[in-house]
């Protein structure tokens, strides 16, 4: 990747200044560059509505953010063919994912929490 196709690459991520991740509000994909390596981060609320379907909530959370990852991966790439003429290569890396409580109440079996996932990815 030459100067230019960072710049072009740099612009496309930046979600700052007015630009938003999720049209609705109701998640945040966010990118980092540095060197060859991009790391994307996807971060929604979750209402988990007990603990006995917490693991199944999670999955279907994971399932959620890697279609949405992906989509916004290949918008990026699309966005960079067009703007720059030139392909966009990534290779995934390691993903993780976590969940953070946020709100539980005693008396309540539902719980508030932050649902994230970071996925690295080597460009080229």
């Amino acid at each position: 990747m030459d100067f230019n196709d960072v710049n072009v690459l740099g612009d496309l991520i930046n979600t700052t200044f007015g630009k938003s991740s999720s049209p609705d509000g109701t998640y945040s994909i966010k990118c980092d560059l540095g060197g060859t390596s991009l790391t994307m981060k996807y971060s929604t609320i979750v209402h988990f509505a007990s603990e006995a379907s917490l693991q199944q909530q999670v999955v279907r959370c994971a399932e959620e953010a890697t279609q949405r990852l992906n989509a916004k991966l290949a918008e990026i790439k699309k966005e960079f063919k067009a703007k720059s003429g030139n392909t966009f290569k990534a290779t995934k890396g390691n993903t993780d994912d976590n969940v953070e409580l946020i709100q539980a109440t005693s008396n309540s079996a539902r719980k508030i929490a932050y649902y994230r996932m970071n996925v690295a990815l080597e460009i080229g």
